[in-house]
């Protein structure tokens, strides 16, 4: 009984820092786009023509949030089936991550609809692909990253309708 206690002692303690370690990640990645996204708020994204399904600005803040807590939980999920931060699900999350990150700078810092529908694309399959190789593993995790795929499906019209009408 005390080596079970131990044993669950020392895994809850590992997914707290791994839980910390890919949410960290997140983060910066959010706080760092910020930057970008903050860029883009000069006026330019304002006077664009944008798709009647674009949501008040306050709600991309909300959902990002969740959606980075939810992917945070999902690659430690895996990181516990893996054992490994090198494990090819682990790398799809991580080229996910910075795919998005790279939208930011290029649709609100450089102002380019077109290099960011590119690159959600690409993303859209990246996450596709990282939801797959999760869900081999483990359907809860597969299952947190679904709220990921619907909002990029959104977000990819938004980012082609700016591109077509403006």
């Amino acid at each position: 009984m005390q080596k079970l206690r131990q044993c669950l002692m020392t895994f809850k303690r590992d997914t707290v820092v791994y839980f910390l370690w890919f949410y960290g990640l997140c983060l910066a990645v959010q706080l760092f786009g910020a930057q970008f996204s903050s860029m883009g708020m000069d006026g330019w994204y304002q006077n664009l023509d944008k798709s009647p399904l674009t949501p008040p600005g306050y709600v991309f803040g909300i959902a990002w949030t969740l959606l980075y807590f939810l992917m945070a939980w999902s690659a430690t999920r895996i990181f516990h089936v893996c054992q490994s931060l090198y494990c090819r699900p682990l790398r799809w999350w991580m080229i996910q991550l910075i795919l998005g990150l790279l939208w930011t700078i290029f649709f609100f810092g450089q102002h380019n609809p077109l290099a960011g529908l590119v690159i959600i694309s690409i993303m859209v399959v990246a996450v596709i692909t990282t939801t797959v190789l999760f869900w081999r593993l483990d359907d809860v995790a597969m299952v947190m990253l679904l709220p990921l795929v619907g909002w990029l499906t959104l977000a990819t019209h938004l980012n082609l309708y700016i591109y077509l009408h403006n």
